[in-house]
């Protein structure tokens, strides 16, 4: 009987998948196949998922509330400028640090609720699910970058990371390091022989071989200690207890209801009204306070609390990275573009000016159109010029 099992894709939409087994006697087996092969290895067993990289937007804010529930509140208000899509297609978990700081996880809702479902069918228990780049191992003044034939996992921080296709992996290294000259290593972990380019970056780099590679991904998951599983809110895992528990939970609302409706009966309707007005007044301003501790004069709750977090939204905006959103939303577009080829990348006063070389000219400009479908990027064509392969073009992007 495993112990642990623990489980990543090879390929996300071919669903194929390659898993870890401990046992016992400590013994490590490393399978692959698909996800009823992966059900058969499991039975009853728990599985740790790895989820790709690539689908995982991690970030950090600066967020000066101090509770869970003041966090969930305030968190959208503070993303709402750093993410492509509209808040409610994201399924967001975070992990609040001392000194205000918010480490967040963002995945797209509907796919990661598709993933879960397909394991659902197959019987297969998950115990957690971590994003990949956070189970390289970390060290400060060093990252980490694990590649994988087409795909590569880059970790820059205790809480940051992500995934890229190893095409425009130079680009984006190159990038990263010239934004960091502090840097000391980079420590690189390859599935096969490692790519040439490698020896020219401006860094120490520390090559280590890792074959297979999933060995590598499970060495930081007790260390990292879960702060980041992907496993909440509607997708949290249900215990047996717990669900045994709701079973009896309408027979116990039907108990409360009858009872406080008996009590409410011998109140007087004015007194209650009342009371509860008076309740719900100071119950608003004790949060006020708790939330906002700095505002010491209380005139018009409503418009004060919208005020500050106005306040909040600013500081996160002003505080926080460009690059890695605007990467993210503009890297979505291309990879649902076949054909597109990346030639050049920069960024340079907080604009991303990308080269690609496309099929046609049609293809450029629904690629300009599905780019300004956020509503938040300004795109601009500098040159579109033909060439053998196609059309090379350039576009400059930007947040509005």
């Amino acid at each position: 009987m495993a112990e642990q099992i623990i489980a990543r894709f090879l390929s996300h939409k071919d669903m194929l998948l390659q898993w870890l087994v401990l046992d016992h006697s400590n013994t490590r087996e490393i399978q692959q196949g698909t996800l009823q092969d992966l059900a058969q290895t499991a039975g009853e067993n728990l599985v740790t998922l790895l989820y790709p990289a690539a689908e995982v937007l991690l970030l950090d804010i600066d967020l000066p509330v101090k509770s869970n529930k003041q966090i969930k509140k305030a968190l959208p208000f503070a993303l709402e400028e750093l993410l492509a899509d509209e808040m409610e297609t994201y399924h967001l978990v975070w992990y609040r640090q001392v000194k205000g700081k918010v480490y967040v996880a963002a995945i797209n809702q509907e796919k990661f609720k598709t993933c879960l479902t397909g394991f659902k069918e197959q019987g297969i228990n998950l115990g957690s699910v971590y994003p990949e780049s956070l189970c390289l191992p970390y060290q400060t003044d060093s990252y980490s970058l694990f590649m994988d034939h087409q795909n590569a996992i880059l970790r820059t921080g205790q809480w940051q990371g992500g995934g890229i296709d190893t095409d425009a992996l130079p680009i984006v290294l190159n990038k990263i390091l010239s934004d960091n000259p502090d840097l000391h290593t980079l420590e690189c972990w390859s599935v096969g022989e490692p790519a040439m380019w490698l020896s020219g970056l401006s860094v120490n780099l520390s090559y280590h071989e890792a074959d297979p590679g999933l060995l590598l991904l499970n060495a930081d998951i007790k260390k990292k200690g879960g702060q980041l599983n992907l496993l909440t809110g509607e997708f949290e895992r249900k215990n047996s207890r717990t669900v045994e528990w709701k079973r009896w939970l309408p027979a116990l609302c039907i108990i409360f209801i009858t009872f406080f409706l008996q009590i409410g009966f011998l109140l007087n309707s004015y007194w209650q009204k009342k009371t509860e007005l008076a309740t719900i007044e100071a119950q608003t301003t004790s949060l006020f306070k708790q939330t906002f501790p700095e505002v010491k004069r209380l005139v018009n709750i409503k418009v004060q609390a919208e005020q500050q977090l106005v306040d909040l939204k600013k500081q996160s905006i002003k505080k926080g990275g460009k690059f890695m959103p605007l990467l993210y939303q503009t890297g979505e577009v291309i990879t649902a573009n076949p054909g597109l080829e990346i030639r050049q990348l920069d960024y340079i006063n907080e604009m991303l000016q990308v080269q690609l070389n496309a099929t046609d000219i049609s293809q450029v400009e629904q690629v300009k159109q599905q780019l300004e479908g956020s509503n938040e990027l300004l795109i601009k064509v500098q040159s579109a010029e033909a060439n053998p392969k196609g059309v090379e073009v350039h576009y400059e992007i930007k947040q509005k």
